[in-house]
């Protein structure tokens, strides 16, 4: 795959200015058992076509996923497990 078609598959989630926008999934490192989720707006995009990600943002974070564009996360395996209820016997 050529750097060209790298660079076609980040555009989809860039603004007019040649920036991206994405939502980061994450734990706190080094033992989150929450999974986080955070936009990220206006990220410069490598040479390769990968999204740049701030060492800053990085800190204390175990990313798991970064997906193109702003998601909204509906559920996720943590919430469902710590929001299901004790049934009585």
């Amino acid at each position: 795959m050529s750097s060209e078609q790298v660079v076609q598959q980040v555009l989809s989630s860039t603004n007019d200015t040649g920036k991206a926008t994405v939502t980061v999934l994450y734990y706190e490192a080094p033992v989150g058992l929450e999974m986080h989720n955070a936009v990220l707006y206006d990220l410069d995009i490598s040479q390769s076509g990968r999204v740049i990600i701030p060492d800053d943002f990085r800190v204390n974070k175990s990313i798991i996923a970064v997906l193109d564009g702003e998601c909204r996360i509906l559920n996720s395996l943590g919430e469902r497990v710590y929001s299901q209820k004790v049934v009585a016997e």
